[in-house]
């Protein structure tokens, strides 16, 4: 899947996101898994460029207003990487709640973005050439679960 990445500085100007927005409902269905592992990938592009020696955490968070964030932290989780990646997909979730179909049916969002983060993670080679420990976040990131 193409995605194109908007460049986007944070008002604190340490840290820039690439944002993508996504408002396609009706192909969400059969985008959404693509769209994650488009996620993903653009995060593992940009991790040379974010890795130091304190990095240790590639957060996965996903907000209530149906947000992913990506970013890469220290032990902490809160010194943040230069680099973080951002898509929303709050004009969907109200789709998913009245959605048919199989793998949406009865699931909430944020589960059903973890399992596609989870199930890609364990393929991305590029991702494992980093000693870096993943997780998931729904907006608390002192309550993290392991991917």
């Amino acid at each position: 899947m193409k995605v194109n990445w908007e460049m986007s500085v944070l008002p604190s100007g340490k840290r820039a996101e690439y944002i993508y927005v996504t408002d396609s409902a009706a192909q969400l269905e059969t985008e959404l898994e693509p769209l994650i592992i488009a996620c993903v990938d653009k995060a593992v592009s940009v991790m040379p460029e974010n890795i130091n020696d304190d990095s240790l955490y590639l957060i996965f968070e996903f907000d209530d207003h149906g947000v992913l964030r990506i970013v890469m932290t220290d032990d902490t989780k809160q010194q943040e990487s230069a680099y973080g990646i951002a898509c929303d997909m709050s004009s969907v979730t109200q789709y998913l709640a009245e959605s048919d179909y199989w793998k949406f049916k009865g699931e909430p969002f944020a589960d059903i973005v973890k399992h596609c983060i989870r199930d890609y993670l364990t393929t991305c080679g590029a991702f494992m050439r980093y000693s870096l420990v993943a997780v998931f976040s729904e907006g608390d990131r002192a309550r993290t679960e392991l991917l």
